[in-house]
C-alpha cells in the first residue's frame, strides 16, 4: 500500500486539487494524510477532487481558527476502517488492509507552533500508541520540529525541542527509514530559510514487514511543504541475474573469470546497456567456471 501527506496550507482554491489528485494518480496512491485545510465542515465534493477517484473513505478534523485541520482519505478497496480518533492536532484510523489480517494505525500529525502544546502532543501521541498493542503504526507528517541541527537552514534551532522531540520517537518506539529527494521539506514564504519538519515515522512492526520500502520526498509545488511518499511495495527489477554465494569468493579462479569478463565487456557504450551486457557475460562465465570445478571434484 502506497501512502502521500502533505501540508497543503490550506485546502481552497483550483490548482492544489489537480497538483495532489494527479500525485495520487501517479504514485497509485491508497491512503493520503492532508494537513492544516484551514477550514470546517469540508464536503465530499472537495474531498474527491484532491483524491481523484470516485471510490474512496474519509476522516476530518476542523480547523480550529485558521490553522489546523486534518483529512485522511483511503481506498475503499486497499483499507477497511476499524475505529478512529480525533485530537485537535492528530487524526487517527486504525483498520486492516485488504487480503490480509495486518492491522495498522495510521496517525495524521498537525503538531503546533507553540513549543508547550506540542510537547503535550508529543505526551498524547505516545500515550494513544501505548492505548493498543495491536497492528503496527505509521505517524506523518508536519511535526512542526526537528530532529537535529543540520535540519534547519537560517532558522533558529531549538536544542531543548529537538531533544524532547527525539526522546519522544525513542520512547514511542518508532524510527524511519531513510528519506530520498531533497533534504529539507518546508521552506519559508521568502525563500530565505529551510527545515525538515515533516517527516513519517513507523514502528519497527511495519519496518520489519516491510523493510525495504520506499520513502520519498517529492517536490514542492503550491504548497512550502513538501509532499512524502511511503510506499510499502517492493519495486520490480525484474528477475535476479545470477545466483552468487559469497564462500564461491574464497574458491580458486573465480578472480579470473571476473577479471576476464570485465576486460572484455568494457567497450565505452550506453552506461545501463554496458551494466546489462557485463551481467549477462557473468552469469556465462560463472556457470562455466562451477561446471569445470563439479567436474575437476568427482
Amino acid at each position: 500500500m502506497n501512502y502521500l501527506a502533505v501540508n497543503i496550507r490550506g485546502i481552497g482554491g483550483v490548482e492544489k486539487p489537480k497538483w495532489i489528485s494527479n500525485l495520487v494518480k501517479e504514485n497509485k496512491i491508497s491512503f493520503f494524510c492532508i494537513q492544516e485545510v484551514q477550514v470546517s465542515n469540508v464536503d465530499p465534493i472537495t474531498v474527491g477532487r484532491y483524491w481523484g477517484k470516485a471510490d474512496m473513505e474519509w476522516e476530518l478534523v476542523d480547523a480550529r481558527g485558521r490553522p489546523g485541520g486534518l483529512i485522511s482519505v483511503w481506498d475503499l478497496g486497499m483499507f477497511s476502517k476499524q475505529r478512529v480518533v480525533k485530537h485537535d492536532s492528530f487524526l487517527l484510523t486504525s483498520g486492516t488492509l485488504a487480503g490480509s489480517n495486518m492491522y495498522i494505525n495510521i496517525v495524521n500529525v498537525y503538531a503546533p507552533c507553540d513549543f508547550m502544546r506540542r510537547r503535550s502532543l508529543w505526551e498524547d501521541l505516545k500515550l494513544i500508541k501505548e492505548s493498543s498493542s495491536e497492528g503496527v503504526w505509521i505517524m506523518a507528517d508536519d511535526f512542526n520540529e526537528v530532529r537535529e541541527e543540520q535540519e534547519r537552514l537560517n532558522s533558529r534551532f531549538d536544542n531543548q525541542g529537538a531533544m524532547i522531540f527525539n526522546n519522544f520517537i525513542a520512547e514511542a518506539g518508532l524510527v524511519e527509514y531513510q528519506m530520498s529527494g531533497y533534504k529539507f521539506t518546508y521552506m519559508s514564504d521568502d525563500g530565505s530559510s529551510l527545515s525538515k519538519i515533516d517527516r513519517i515515522l513507523m514502528c519497527d512492526g511495519f519496518m520489519n514487514k516491510w523493510p525495504i520500502a520506499w520513502f520519498e520526498e517529492l517536490t514542492k509545488h503550491v504548497s512550502n511543504h513538501s509532499p512524502l511518499l511511503l510506499s510499502s511495495k517492493s519495486a520490480d527489477f525484474g528477475t535476479i541475474p545470477f545466483r552468487f554465494y559469497n564462500s564461491w569468493l574464497e574458491e580458486d579462479g573465480i578472480g579470473e573469470v571476473i577479471k576476464k569478463v570485465m576486460e572484455e565487456s568494457i567497450n565505452g557504450g550506453n552506461g545501463m546497456k554496458e551494466l546489462a551486457n557485463i551481467l549477462k557475460n557473468l552469469k556465462i562465465g560463472i556457470k562455466e567456471w562451477r561446471r569445470l570445478a563439479k567436474t575437476q571434484e568427482e
